[in-house]
């Protein structure tokens, strides 16, 4: 297997870049790998070192590069840490996936802790972007489809309901949002036809759930949204269970 290709570029090459790296390839799993080098590298900061064995992460590979020595390289992502690297006049091929993570430099700072917060920063980071591009089998979501589709506060509350419920039926989800069954059924069909939503039939009941395949982005940016605002269906929830103890005989 191929392993995607990730590149930490920085102004120096000498602190939080080299952190990145290391970090990185510490926390990755086999489908990634990643690089790092400076638009104009100096030697590393010793307190990187010292981050990194506070950790016992291996740092046997760290050393300054300049970006011109691997511009020849392919690589799927590419990551400036700072704004003068982003604004290097390095013009990458389209196919290159590029993130900005604009992080306070360390080095004209005394002592261990500026690099403390430097690394926990970068692991934070990190571990999103790894969560956030591990699977490569999911469906391939147009954002701005998403985006458009949560405009709706009433496919909002169908999609963080079904986060909540994982399974509903259309009489589950009329009853939830106090709203006639052919609106609810209009908005249930195109959340199906656009891959947002999974349905199964069971007897005459129609089941609907989350979309297996959706990508993890758009689950995480879901779950975000329900933890952010949690109150966000709470009176959908008390209608739903009001309605599921009325039908029990």
């Amino acid at each position: 297997m191929m392993k995607k290709q990730v590149l930490f570029l920085c102004t120096g090459n000498s602190a939080r870049s080299q952190l990145a790296q290391a970090l990185f390839n510490h926390l990755a799993n086999e489908r990634f790998h990643a690089d790092s080098a400076g638009v104009n590298p100096s030697d590393i900061d010793p307190r990187v070192f010292d981050v990194l064995n506070a950790r016992s992460i291996n740092s046997n590979d760290l050393y300054s590069k300049d970006y011109s020595d691997i511009q020849d390289k392919h690589y799927d992502f590419v990551i400036t840490l700072c704004d003068n690297a982003k604004d290097e006049c390095v013009i990458f091929a389209d196919e290159v996936n590029q993130i900005h993570w604009n992080l306070f430099d360390p080095k004209p700072l005394d002592g261990i802790e500026p690099f403390e917060k430097t690394a926990k920063d970068l692991i934070e980071r990190i571990n999103l972007f790894l969560l956030l591009n591990e699977d490569e089998n999911t469906a391939n979501v147009d954002p701005s489809s998403f985006f458009k589709l949560l405009s709706d506060p009433l496919r909002l509350k169908i999609l963080m309901l079904l986060g909540d419920e994982h399974d509903l039926t259309v009489t589950d989800l009329k009853n939830a949002l106090n709203e006639s069954q052919p609106k609810v059924s209009r908005h249930l069909a195109l959340l199906r036809d656009t891959t947002f939503l999974k349905d199964s039939r069971d007897g005459l009941w129609i089941h609907y759930r989350l979309s297996p395949s959706l990508p993890t982005w758009i689950l995480h940016l879901l779950q975000t949204v329900r933890l952010g605002n949690p109150g966000i269906i709470n009176a959908e929830k008390s209608r739903l269970k009001a309605s599921q103890l009325n039908a029990k005989p």
